[in-house]
């Protein structure tokens, strides 16, 4: 009962009955002590003030009644439509539902006609010093990440939004590009401890400012600044927050707080060398305040990046992301991609689909928009053999994200896996557009067109990849099927030098390939007794065909328990 008279009063502010209400009361007020007045003056009998009274007292329900049905709007009064419920629920049936509930996934929007979305671009760094870009980013990417976990609002991510930095776009082509209705933008000028932030919301039909403020405080306010800033978008949105608190930034000491920003400045480059430089940064924070969970989180995916990518040892990797995740939600449970991360690494490390499932089904519930939460539930449906469904969660991330070249790359992964070979290469070919040397993008084009018999084409491809680890890989399998044994084995050998214990899965998918049978179950073994990530998608890898008619495969699929 509670909950339903907290979601109805929501819903009378809303709407401005409550509003209306008291409008309605003080004009019936006025109106009386001038009736009275004008009455006496004509000496109307006293039934006359009666009749005004309880013509006004019967008005009252019908003035309550129109402002619930109607809303009065720029364009004039029209009927007011709730519209459908957006859901912050658990996925469907079969997927990450741990009462395998029937729930449909999160939907969202596909066309800027929805009321409720909006980007946050990076904010411009006024400050004489141009080191601090990073902190105007950072700070741009806190209030994205806090507007994300408001009910109702679908909120572009950052590698989209930030796509626009530097670029000379007005706000109807930002949006039309991002299918949002809102912009958020501002700048940033720091000096000392010090801090000027302007933001101002705009609607970007007709780049009018629905909102603007300017805030001067000390570095230390900063983060009531982004729960003011992120209330007033909430509120001018007319945002539902459905009996659940607003959410509100984690405070943290001021200098661990430009660390972080920092590290996650870096981190968000997502290579060799940014990494290498977030890294300090994050573990600066963390020096200064061990409590802080979002630099712990941040920290377990840049470990779990450089282990899936053979920059560390792939073992200490998954160790390092696990710890970090598990200190990021021992200090705050509600985090999204921590849990989703965790979630993963059950599948995959732990072979606990259950487990797995339910902090996927909690991470979707949080934050049903974020586009690595979306990834991560499609890459474990990918892993148990769904493929529809991984492709759903696939086409949702890229619409929460749709310049995001992860987005593009997972659902690239579940095209190919799904046999949709056209669609996969068009989605590997606009990966490789926005980040030209994404780890692993040449290397499954090249999967693709070899899948496809355009052998030639597949060796162009992994030719350009610009990672040792998957570049042998693919020279060893289209060497193969080229008919030049001597340079699949020269690969092979070139391969062992690499990690051979993180990479036991890329040697099993060689010989699946190449039809060394006993081989490739050999790799298998040692894939599945170091954990090795890549079993994950054993079970849709068309490589792997040669296996499927040895007995030996169904007991090995049977032990990876990912149903």
């Amino acid at each position: 009962m509670r909950r339903f008279l907290v979601r109805f009063y929501i819903e009378l502010r809303r709407r401005k009955v409550i509003q209306t209400a008291v409008l309605y009361a003080v004009s019936a007020w006025v109106l009386l002590q001038v009736a009275e007045l004008l009455l006496d003056m004509l000496e109307v009998p006293p039934w006359g003030l009666k009749l005004v009274f309880a013509l006004l007292l019967l008005g009252f329900p019908l003035a309550l009644l129109l402002s619930w049905v109607n809303q009065i709007t720029p364009e004039g009064v029209r009927r007011e439509d709730a519209g459908p419920v957006v859901s912050r629920g658990l996925p469907p049936a079969g997927a990450f539902s741990p009462q395998d509930a029937a729930e449909p996934p999160a939907q969202l929007p596909d066309t800027p006609g929805e009321d409720r979305s909006i980007a946050v671009l990076p904010f411009a760094n006024l400050s004489e010093d141009k080191a601090n870009e990073h902190f105007a980013d950072g700070l741009s990417e806190e209030l994205l990440n806090l507007l994300s976990r408001l009910p109702g609002l679908r909120v572009v991510a950052r590698t989209s939004s930030f796509s626009f930095k530097g670029r000379a776009a007005g706000a109807d082509e930002i949006a039309r590009e991002l299918k949002v209705t809102h912009l958020l933008e501002g700048s940033v000028r720091r000096s000392g401890s010090r801090v000027r932030i302007s933001a101002q919301l705009i609607r970007a039909t007709d780049s009018s400012h629905v909102w603007s403020r300017s805030f001067d405080r000390d570095l230390s306010d900063i983060f009531a600044v982004q729960d003011e800033i992120a209330g007033a978008v909430a509120g001018e949105l007319a945002l539902q927050l459905i009996s659940r608190s607003p959410p509100k930034a984690r405070p943290t000491d001021p200098r661990a707080y430009a660390l972080y920003l920092e590290g996650r400045h870096y981190f968000s480059l997502l290579s060799a060398s940014g990494f290498e430089q977030a890294i300090p940064a994050l573990e600066g924070a963390l020096a200064i305040d061990p409590r802080f969970g979002p630099a712990w989180a941040t920290l377990g995916a840049l470990y779990w990046g450089q282990a899936n990518n053979s920059l560390i040892p792939y073992e200490e990797g998954a160790r390092r992301a696990r710890q970090a995740s598990e200190k990021a939600l021992s200090l705050d449970p509600e985090q999204a991609e921590p849990l989703s991360l965790l979630g993963l690494l059950d599948v995959i490390e732990q072979r606990d689909a259950a487990l797995g499932l339910r902090r996927i089904a909690r991470a979707l519930e949080l934050e049903p928009h974020n586009q690595r939460v979306l990834s991560r539930a499609s890459n474990v449906a990918r892993m148990r053999g769904r493929t529809d469904e991984a492709i759903r969660y696939a086409e949702q991330a890229l619409r929460a994200d749709p310049l995001s070249p992860n987005a593009h790359a997972v659902l690239g992964l579940s095209y190919y896996y799904a046999g949709r070979l056209d669609d996969a290469e068009a989605m590997r070919r606009r990966l490789l557009t926005l980040s030209p040397g994404w780890l692993s993008g040449h290397y499954y084009l090249g999967r693709i067109l070899l899948e496809r018999g355009d052998t030639r084409a597949a060796l162009a491809a992994m030719e350009q990849e610009p990672s040792a680890m998957w570049r042998l890989t693919g020279l060893a399998l289209v060497q193969h099927a080229l008919g030049n044994r001597a340079a699949s084995d020269a690969a092979i050998e070139e391969l062992r030098k690499e990690d051979p214990v993180g990479i036991a899965y890329q040697f099993a998918e060689i010989y699946a390939y190449r039809g060394e049978i006993d081989s490739a179950f050999e790799w298998l073994e040692r894939a599945e007794a170091t954990h090795d990530s890549g079993l994950s998608d054993a079970i849709t890898n068309p490589v792997m065909r040669n296996l499927h008619a040895d007995p030996r495969w169904a007991a090995f699929m049977a032990r990876l328990r990912l149903d």
